[in-house]
Order: structure tokens, then sequence, then C-alpha cells
């Protein structure tokens, strides 16, 4: 029986770094461990990216159910006493594992330990350092402690994993932040303040400021799901009413995107209900009621009537 089962959950991962992922897992100095790639139905050539390296368990997943439900899937087939998920365009230091294994056995009441990391981009380079503990105003800062337990920085002990039923393959979004939040109820949680982990960042547009409606989902249901842990007139129901407006007013803004004026308007309605001093969703709010200007082009002085 290994000491740490490792997780990467793969989708696509042939040209997103999954090779590297697997390479800084085989690199680390503790060398009791078993590797489990779970290829989330994967289109491209993930399959043969991971059969390059003997020493990883390849398991494929008949249909695609997002990274909560393969990482679910690892964990049951993990014979390690830890778990250790890898997301597989990020990678870890050499001695992640040897400097997060012997605290988790330090502690008995335990059940993650998470430490520091860096954000880089798409060739590596660091950006920023990126420290895991995170005091705000956020609900789910406030749910879990201020833990910011990064999925790839983090090492889980599995007993205390299965015991709050693993990630929560029904989110869409913050399914690791959810299982924090769960895991800060019943167990101790531990930083450990060095870094050891890179989580890389990709390029992207002004239109991702928009959410999707896949994240639109994830977030109700999340907010949905622990709304009941912030009792009335606490700090933390306080946030939550801060989290909602901030949802209605992502909403109203993909409704507006689609062109569904109504559905815009009173999504933003819902905005300032939650937070009346949110001056933004007051002004999104008064604009929906504006006539929308509509632009032609002026024919040609050369056309026929």
């Amino acid at each position: 029986m290994p000491l740490v089962t490792t997780i990467i959950p793969a989708y696509n991962g042939a040209s997103r770094y999954l090779g590297q992922a697997i390479q800084s897992v085989l690199a680390q100095t503790c060398h009791d461990l078993e590797l489990i790639v779970v290829d989330d139905a994967s289109t491209d050539e993930t399959a043969r990216v991971v059969l390059r390296y003997p020493q990883a368990r390849y398991v494929r997943r008949a249909t695609n159910g997002g990274q909560a439900a393969a990482r679910n899937d690892g964990a049951r087939l993990a014979t390690g006493v830890f778990l250790a998920f890898l997301d597989q365009d990020d990678l870890w230091k050499p001695t992640f594992l040897e400097e997060t294994i012997p605290i988790l056995q330090r502690h008995a009441n335990a059940a993650v330990v998470h430490c520091d990391g860096y954000q880089v981009n798409e060739a590596g380079e660091i950006l920023e350092y990126d420290g895991a503990m995170k005091h705000t105003r956020s609900i789910t800062q406030m749910l879990r402690g201020g833990h910011d337990v990064a999925t790839s920085g983090s090492l889980f002990r599995k007993a205390s994993f299965d015991a709050v039923g693993g990630y929560d393959d029904q989110l869409f979004l913050w399914e690791d932040i959810d299982l924090a939040i769960r895991l800060f109820q019943q167990y101790e949680i531990l930083h450990h303040p060095h870094p050891l982990y890179y989580h890389r960042l990709y390029a992207h547009n002004a239109s991702r400021d928009i959410p999707s409606e896949r994240a639109l989902i994830g977030r109700r249901r999340f907010m949905e799901k622990h709304s009941a842990s912030c009792k009335p007139l606490t700090p933390e129901a306080q946030a939550l009413n801060l989290d909602w407006a901030q949802y209605f007013g992502d909403l109203g803004k993909s409704h507006l995107k689609m062109g569904q004026i109504r559905d815009a308007r009173l999504a933003f309605w819902r905005a300032v209900q939650y937070h009346p001093l949110n001056h933004k969703a007051i002004l999104r709010l008064l604009r929906s009621y504006l006539p929308r200007i509509r632009t032609t082009q002026a024919p040609s002085p050369h056309s026929t009537p």
C-alpha cells in the first residue's frame, strides 16, 4: 500500500501541459506513491501522453463529467493513506509531498494541509506569489476560515475526504471551495506557508468578464447549498448578501448580452435588493429602462428607391 495516491484529472491534455504535470509527480523526492490519471472522455491524444509513463495508471471515463467527477473516480481507486490532486496544467515542486506528508502525520485530527504557490503564465514564468490564507468578506473565504485550499496545493487525508463524500460533482464551479468548507466544519485544516506548486493562468479576453451560463448555475447552486450556514444578522449573512448581489449583477450582464432586457432588469433589481449601495447594479438597472438606440446604415446616394 503506497503512502500517498496522486490523482490527475485530464481532459484533452495532449496540448494542455499534461506531460509536464505527470513529470512533476514522478520527480517527487517522496517515492512512496501511486499515480492515477483519470481521462475525462478526452477527444485528443491524452491516452497516448499518459501511456508514455509506465509508472502512471491510466483510467478513462466513458462520458465527460467534469473535474470533480474525475477526481472522485481517482479517489475511489486510490489505495494510499493520503490523496493529492494535481490539475493537468499545474506543477509541483519536487519537495511538495516530502514537506506536506509529515505535517498530516503529526496532526491526527487534520483533514488537509495546504501550501502557498505561484501563479505562472502559459510559458511557466512566475507572475505573482499566491499566499494561501485570504481573509476577505467573501462568503467563500469566511466559511473556510480564510483557508484557500487550492486543489493543486493540498494534501488530503483519504479517510476524511471519504467521510465528507469527496467532491460534489454536481457543482460546475467552486467544487474545491465546497469541499474545503465541509472539511473545515468537521476537521482541522493546516496551512504550510511554503510555495510548493505552480498554478497556470491563461490569457483571456474581455468577453470572459461575463460568466458562462454553466458558471452562473454553479455559483447559484453553491450559495443555495451553504446559505443555511449563514445565520441572520451575522457577518456570514452579510457576506452572503454581497455575493448574491454579485451573482445577480453578473446574471443581468449575461441576459443583456443575449438581448433579454426584461430578464436583465429583474436580475439587476435583485442585485440592488441584496446590496442597496451597489452603484454599478443601480446604474445598470436604470440603463435597462433607456430606449435602445438602433443604428442603420444611410442609403447610398447611388441606390435606387
